[in-house]
């Protein structure tokens, strides 16, 4: 039988490697051309706690995971208990025992069986870390995978130990061998044959990992941070690749440093951006509101997770974006994008900082935990970028004279509101930058006329501003029963939801942008429409529909959240729009 789907999980202790097995399967998936997300969860432990990867890949899909489990590999006996809600009468359980007694689990649906996979890496004489190795063999056989393409994917993994390669195929043909002896002798049942296109023609990334692609592809030269949940795998990804591309990466001592290095590196004239989590960008508010009134090109990425205060740290949100809206004393203009899959992080994490650099204002791209840290296949994307500076003075290039026809005004008043930046070096364009209300040169002014002026020219960005902001997107049913609008990671979930033949009735929009706030363009597509509104997002006070009914004519809202740590699940939301029951991990009002 062939199989154009699959729901698998693998759990186990924080610290015994089952991410990277989860990673491991995830990319043999998508070698067989099949679209993949891998989701993650795991306790702010070093060691301990309950740890676990997840892989849904389909022919269709795959934009989110399922709850239902298909395959789940648990290393110690007692995590069954956690995956209870996952299971069912198709689910299959291995727990990594030499034996398994049923009798204690008596609201345990799924078959389990017992298999030893630790015993196998020992018995090749492999790392006891390595029974992840033999879960995968275990897996390749269940779904009729290609043994040869799984032992490719574990080769490039472990390619700078030849030695521990050489016993980690041992270990993985050996598990496959031994699964298949259980199916032969009908203690298992093979899954069927999952389905291989022939063609991988895509490309398997986190979230943070296509940031981190999309700025380089943008021309980005400098990245500054302090590490914290989950922002950090931005500073990783751009850290390892500082000798392939032309970019300085500064693990800065704190998050203020972070930022105003940033600021330092934007004003010498190259593209420059700084992340960090809630708490991370609370430090960093003041100096935005100096990248405000300073006009200094800027992009921010805030990753949230669930707070308040350190909160869950490593369990998501979206509960920040009031937060983000008005982060920064004072008045000024600001961009706020919310990408939703991984391919639109990358689009979106390069239009910021053009967008920043253009208009000579902070960016700030609003991402979670989410999608931040799960793996999504991605269309390729062109590898050659050529990047054209934007409201600079000669492109940004130094040592030609001449530059300036009398004299250099950095913040000049103009119908767009912008004025050519210099940078340092460049000969006749001196320039003051300070914290304070400025006149045309720079320098500070309490005068009332002045201090308008300098106000209305950077507002008068606005209006040239949203011709290049990323419009709202439609899917679904042009004459539907319900309209679903989200905004950020919550998109991957209600796309799945679509895919089900319950939905047919249903639309949903996605909001890549949400400041400024496309007013006119999220009207338009609910105009006419005489369905049921509802805003799904990740937080407990609908801020999300609060900013739409500030911002737009609708105010028929009603919201479904959900602010447990956990993302939503398209079955929920299925089972919601058929029976109007929500899961009680919700909340509907």
């Amino acid at each position: 039988m062939d199989l154009e789907s699959l729901n698998w999980k693998i759990s186990a202790k924080a610290g015994e490697g089952v991410m990277s097995s989860a990673k491991l399967f995830a990319k043999a998936c998508k070698k067989q051309g099949l679209a993949v997300f891998n989701y993650y969860e795991y306790p702010s432990l070093i060691k301990g706690g309950l740890q676990s990867g997840q892989v849904h890949a389909a022919l269709r899909g795959a934009t989110c995971q399922r709850r239902f489990l298909d395959l789940l590999i648990v290393f110690h006996e007692k995590f069954i208990l956690d995956h209870l809600a996952e299971l069912n009468e198709r689910s299959l359980v291995v727990v990594n025992a030499n034996a398994f007694d049923a009798s204690k689990y008596p609201e345990l649906k799924a078959k389990v069986i017992a298999i030893n996979l630790t015993k196998i890496a020992r018995d090749q004489g492999a790392n006891p870390l390595s029974s992840n190795i033999a879960a995968l063999g275990l897996s390749a056989c269940l779904f009729g995978m290609d043994l040869e393409t799984m032992g490719r994917v574990v080769i490039d993994e472990f390619a700078r130990s030849k030695e521990a390669a050489v016993k980690d195929l041992a270990v993985l043909k050996t598990a496959f061998e031994i699964t298949q002896q259980f199916i032969e002798k009908g203690e298992l049942q093979s899954f069927g044959k999952l389905i291989s296109t022939g063609v991988d023609e895509q490309l398997l990334m986190t979230g943070s990992e296509a940031i981190g692609l999309g700025a380089l592809a943008a021309g980005l030269q400098f990245y500054s941070a302090y590490p914290m949940t989950p922002s950090t795998g931005i500073l990783h990804y751009l850290a390892a690749r500082q000798n392939d591309y032309p970019i300085v990466v500064k693990h800065a001592e704190d998050e203020l440093g972070a930022i105003n290095h940033a600021i330092g590196a934007a004003f010498a004239g190259v593209r420059a951006m700084t992340g960090s989590s809630g708490g991370g960008f609370a430090l960093m508010v003041e100096s935005l509101s100096f990248v405000g009134v300073a006009e200094v090109p800027l992009v921010v990425v805030e990753a949230v997770r669930q707070g308040p205060a350190t909160g869950l740290p490593t369990w998501t949100s979206q509960g920040d974006l009031n937060f983000i809206l008005s982060a920064g004393h004072g008045e000024f203009l600001r961009v706020v994008l919310t990408p939703g899959d991984v391919e639109e992080h990358y689009k979106l994490a390069k239009l910021a900082v053009e967008l920043a650099e253009k208009y000579q204002l902070p960016v700030l791209i609003m991402s979670d935990k989410y999608i931040l840290e799960s793996h999504q296949s991605m269309p390729k994307m062109i590898l050659s970028n050529q990047n054209a500076r934007f409201s600079m003075l000669n492109d940004g290039k130094l040592g030609e004279t001449g530059l300036v026809d009398g004299e250099y005004l950095r913040y000049k008043s103009s119908e767009n509101g912008i004025s050519l930046r210099s940078i340092p070096g460049q000969t006749n364009a001196l320039q003051l930058t300070n914290s304070y209300e400025h006149d045309e040169y720079g320098f500070a002014t309490e005068d009332a006329v002045t201090t308008k002026e300098a106000v209305d020219k950077r507002a008068a960005k606005l209006e040239a501003l949203r011709k290049d902001l990323p419009k709202p997107l439609y899917l679904g049913s042009e004459n539907p029963e319900k309209i679903l609008i989200s905004f950020g990671s919550t998109v991957n979930v209600l796309r799945e939801v679509l895919l089900d033949e319950a939905a047919k009735n249903i639309a949903l929009i996605h909001l890549p942008c949400v400041c400024p706030f496309p007013t006119l363009e999220l009207e338009e597509l609910v105009k006419n429409k005489k369905a049921e509104l509802f805003v799904l997002e990740g937080d407990s006070t609908g801020q999300l529909a609060a900013l739409i009914k500030k911002e737009t004519s609708l105010t028929n809202l009603r919201s479904i959240l959900r602010y447990d740590g956990r993302p939503f699940y398209s079955e929920d939301i299925l089972e919601f729009l058929v029976s109007q029951k929500l899961n009680e991990q919700y909340r509907l009002i």
